[in-house]
């Protein structure tokens, strides 16, 4: 019994170690742009973007992958204000004002 507590906690320990190691070594970093990016956002990380969360709407708007109007939540203001801080044109048309309160 002994044995086997002992050796799980030095599994558990070694393999938490390579794991944090991992982390660090494999870490996204995220730009100034896009945590701008990301400030503008409502932060909700729904999906409806069809990216993942927030971070990943904006990691492709900046990359020009996406355009200013992918966020649902947001509506018209979040639309507007990324179309300004990319500099894009933006069509409004099938975009819901969103009455956030």
């Amino acid at each position: 019994m002994i044995t086997a507590l002992t050796s799980l906690t030095i599994l558990g320990v070694v393999l938490g170690l390579i794991l944090g190691v991992a982390a660090r070594v494999f870490r996204w970093k995220e730009t100034r742009w896009q945590q701008n990016l990301v400030a503008i956002l409502p932060g909700s990380q729904c999906g409806q973007c069809g990216f993942p969360g927030c971070a990943g709407a904006a990691q492709a708007l900046a990359e020009g992958h996406a355009p200013v109007t992918l966020c649902p939540p947001g509506g018209r203001a979040v639309a507007l204000a990324l179309a300004a801080k990319l500099g894009r044109d933006i069509n409004l048309a099938g975009v819901e004002r969103n009455l956030r309160r």
